[in-house]
């Protein structure tokens, strides 16, 4: 079975967890405890997919293409989620001055 598909879904997973993690920062220094809880949760959950898809390709797995590719989409989707998380909450927060 080919698991070409696991770099697309540990890298969708690591945006996710760096844009809610960018918004879990910026709702703390907020103190919104409630909108904070709700994306470390989330996070979490973005964080686990992540994990497990990244232990099995590369721990596990023997197929060292596929390995290579899960860690370099990993990394990249690192950098653009966490890119896209505070370009989103600076829109959130001028939103938030303007009303």
């Amino acid at each position: 079975m080919s698991g070409w598909w696991l770099p697309a879904v540990s890298a969708a997973a690591m945006v996710c967890q760096d844009v809610l993690g960018v918004l879990m920062v910026q709702a703390e220094a907020s103190y919104r405890a409630h909108r904070a809880a709700a994306c470390d949760v989330a996070q979490d959950a973005c964080r686990i997919t992540s994990l497990m898809i990244i232990g099995s390709t590369v721990l596990v797995g023997r197929d060292v293409a596929l390995s290579a590719a899960v860690i370099a989409a990993t990394l990249a989707a690192d950098y653009i989620g966490t890119w896209s998380g505070v370009r989103l909450g600076e829109r959130l927060d001028r939103r938030k001055e303007q009303r």
